[in-house]
């Protein structure tokens, strides 16, 4: 009859495993330990151990028990490797985050990494599928812009994965720009990344270009205006070239007509009191007046032509080689292709939408409310765009004098306040 065993496994039925617990003077180390088993066979081939040689090497029961855990985990997840091995590479992994996280969260973040970049495709292709979908849905002057940045600005990174595309490879690109190009480029990147990364494309995300960051020169970012002398001679300038682009100068220095807006109008949307910038010529695709002032009156009468058809536009296809021919006879260094031989600058270049901001801040330097302005420029900005841009621009003295500026040389006699 086989002996009975000293000690005898007790089942806990709240853990559901068989415990056995060995005493002081059985336990290697001389402490009493509690050790657990799934069975009653397991937890007796242990006491079994105890009564059985000693080890060369002492092990804790604890020690022993956390490997053999260890080992059932390393082979039931089918690794070829010894406890040692794992053990090894988890050192050197947690030495490799330093603190930056656990290895849990690395290999969730690989994976995420990993598989965003198997489902992402090239930036060619993408800039592809981009242009079918927006087919149709775009305005020439939009289109043609949103290919010069991603067909011909960024064509050194067709070949790479949109998923793999860093902020430092596109600043690379964008960084040669002048400040005016790379902002406008960085707008239409924005558009056509923010698209790549929306369901169900998800080729890309955000984080590669609201990383982005440019380093900014002085005066880059601030509005430049005309003064009254300026805007004598861009008027001056616009009369002698022909009627019609009096007419055009006039709607933008005195109305604040952008120049892609312009290029929309015709003589219909130009009332006695006011200009209508109707949705399919904004910008913003929203509808809005402009009232028409006793200056920009003046313009209108003088130079509307009397056998003009509503439905012509204001300005012919050719605006653009105009309007730089214009410029450039009164003075400023901007590229007029249309001119034979166009005179040498007396000016410096040309100031971006300088017509619309004088316009701008000649309304404010005379006191018109904010909330005014807001519907008649149709800035998205509110009122804080609207002080931080254009307050102070002007003195009252010369926001005044432009407005007294007539066509053919005439002075606007003005009504203000005392």
């Amino acid at each position: 009859m086989a002996s009975k065993r000293a000690l005898e496994p007790v089942f806990i039925a709240s853990r559901d495993r068989w415990r056995v617990d060995v005493p002081a003077s059985k336990a290697i180390g001389g402490k009493r330990v509690r050790i657990h088993f799934k069975t009653r066979q397991a937890a007796r081939d242990y006491i079994d151990s105890l009564d059985g040689p000693t080890p060369a090497v002492a092990i804790d029961p604890r020690l022993a028990a956390d490997a053999d855990i260890a080992r059932q985990r390393i082979e039931t997840a089918g690794l070829d490797l010894t406890l040692a091995e794992v053990a090894a590479r988890y050192v050197e992994a947690v030495a490799l985050l330093a603190g930056s996280g656990t290895i849990l969260d690395a290999a969730q973040a690989f994976r995420s990494s990993h598989n965003a970049r198997i489902a992402s495709i090239g930036m060619g292709e993408g800039i592809e599928a981009f242009f079918l979908a927006k087919d149709g849905l775009l305005r020439d002057a939009t289109e043609k812009s949103y290919r010069y940045t991603l067909e011909k600005a960024l064509a050194p990174l067709h070949g790479q994965t949109l998923a793999d595309i860093s902020a430092e490879a596109l600043t690379a690109i964008l960084g040669e720009k002048k400040p005016t190009a790379r902002a406008m480029h960085l707008r239409n990147l924005r558009v056509f990344w923010g698209w790549a990364s929306k369901e169900p494309r998800q080729w890309a995300t955000m984080s590669a270009v609201n990383a982005i960051e440019f380093r900014k020169e002085a005066g880059e970012g601030d509005i430049l205006i005309l003064r009254p002398d300026e805007v004598k001679a861009l008027l001056n300038s616009a009369e002698k070239w022909s009627s019609n682009a009096a007419v055009a100068f006039a709607l933008s220095v005195f109305a604040g007509v952008r120049q892609a807006e312009l290029q929309r109008l015709t003589w219909a949307d130009v009332l006695p009191d006011h200009i209508e910038i109707g949705a399919k010529a904004a910008k913003k695709g929203r509808r809005r007046l402009i009232p028409v002032s006793a200056t920009l009156r003046a313009w209108l009468a003088a130079h509307t032509p009397k056998d003009a058809d509503k439905s012509d536009f204001i300005v012919g296809p050719n605006w653009r080689e105009v309007s730089g021919a214009v410029r450039r006879l009164a003075g400023w260094k901007v590229e007029a292709r249309i001119l034979d031989n166009p005179p040498a600058p007396t000016r410096s270049e040309w100031p971006s939408n300088a017509p619309r901001h004088t316009c701008a801040s000649v309304l404010v330097a005379i006191g018109e409310p904010l909330e005014t302005l807001i519907f008649q420029f149709g800035h998205s900005g509110g009122h804080d765009l609207l002080r931080r841009n254009y307050v102070g621009r002007l003195t009252k003295k010369d926001a005044l004098a432009i407005l007294s500026i007539g066509p053919r040389g005439k002075k606007i006699r003005l009504v203000t306040a005392a």
